[in-house]
């Protein structure tokens, strides 16, 4: 590996949406996303590596791969977007109107063909479908993998051999990755490395390859050079815990005039109140101790950084332990806890009763906060998390 970045995301990439597909006979489904941030060109580059690969090795593969090119227009500019973060308006109603070209920014026809390709690649039974979506950031750090906390994800993440960051889908809206988790699909998000560092292309290879391994649709021992994959992964995230759930995102808009501090990696440790950036309005400062997370060295987008936090892998036994066990069934029975009227699958929590924990416990039970409004937190059962599956 270690080839050059031959297409850095500054100078643009042209590629068809479907960059290819390799199937051979009925079996599982894996699709691939890449590009759907216009200066992150990695997945890309890397999907048609992986299905050169396939085709010139002539390997043993059962069931089908797609990959798919998410901005076309962005990615020929090399920015992130042109109008409008295509990231971010997966909404119900943004999908609406999208597909009904309602709307009038660039993203919206993007996303309109975008809704047309992966409502035909996800037809039919979705049980055994599983989807990654390949990005890179702005700062330098370790490949990682991102994922809703549904068992069926971590099971899936797990085979990857990165650590896990829990929880980001609760502290952005309208992510196509939630929006795929909700029907029916194993969703990943995989976050190789910084945009133009050529060792990103290479991560997000190597992620591919493990995905159609854990998928069933090639065999470890048939694929060319496996094990210095794994010891590559191994070696690039020596040191780091092996999950994290995010605590906290500073939202920025471009009229505060939000600036980085220089320097700061994925993953590095930072005190409560440290001062990570300048805005405005005055300095920024980190409110709680942890790592910081994704921070902003661009001029596009609106999360000027994350805080997470290490979690032990026991919490996740114990979580998966009382999801099989259904003890989320009981939850509206609590002091505080009200039943939604209209959803069997949300809860309403009044923070002045439940005050205690209240997040953490609700995430072991299998629950994402929805929704937050004064004094009341929404929270919503994750979809398809009640089929049993073994944790590692």
């Amino acid at each position: 590996m270690s080839r050059a970045l031959s297409t850095p995301a500054a100078s643009g990439l042209e590629t068809p949406r479907i960059i290819g597909r390799f199937e051979s006979g009925p079996g599982p489904r894996l699709i691939c996303l890449g590009g759907l941030h216009g200066n992150e060109p990695a997945g890309v580059l890397a999907l048609r590596r992986v299905l050169d690969s396939l085709r010139e090795n002539s390997l043993p593969f059962r069931g089908r791969m797609v990959a798919i090119a998410g901005n076309l227009r962005a990615l020929r500019g090399g920015r992130r977007f042109l109008d409008r973060d295509l990231n971010r308006g997966w909404s119900p109603r943004g999908m609406e109107l999208a597909e009904n070209l309602r709307g009038t920014s660039a993203e919206d026809q993007e996303q309109a063909e975008l809704i047309a390709v992966l409502r035909a690649e996800l037809a039919g039974d979705r049980s055994d479908t599983r989807v990654i979506d390949l990005h890179t950031t702005s700062a330098d750090g370790p490949p990682f993998v991102t994922l809703a906390d549904t068992l069926r994800n971590r099971t899936f993440a797990r085979q990857i051999g990165l650590p896990l960051v829990l929880g980001i889908e609760e502290q952005i809206d309208g992510a196509l990755l939630e929006v795929l988790t909700g029907a029916g699909a194993i969703t990943l998000g995989i976050e190789a490395g910084q945009h133009d560092d050529p060792v990103s292309v290479d991560h997000h290879e190597r992620a591919v390859w493990m995905a159609l391994i854990a998928g069933g649709h090639v065999s470890a021992s048939d694929v060319p050079g496996y094990q210095g994959m794994r010891q590559a992964f191994r070696e690039a995230v020596r040191g780091l815990p092996t999950v994290f759930e995010v605590r906290y995102r500073k939202p920025v808009a471009p009229e505060d005039g939000f600036r980085m501090h220089p320097g700061f990696r994925n993953f590095q440790e930072v005190e409560a109140g440290a001062v990570v950036a300048e805005e405005r309005a005055g300095p920024v400062g980190v409110p709680e101790a942890g790592r910081l997370f994704l921070p902003l060295y661009q001029e596009q987008g609106d999360d000027g950084f994350f805080v997470v936090r290490d979690v032990h892998p026991a919490w996740l036994r114990i979580s998966a332990g009382l999801r099989r066990m259904r003890v989320s069934s009981l939850a509206r029975w609590l002091p505080g806890i009200h039943p939604a009227r209209r959803r069997t699958d949300a809860l309403i929590v009044d923070r002045r009763v439940a005050r205690w924990l209240t997040l953490e416990v609700f995430h072991l039970l299998g629950y994402r906060k929805s929704r937050v409004t004064k004094g009341w937190y929404v929270f919503r059962r994750r979809s398809h998390d009640s089929r049993i599956h073994t944790e590692d």
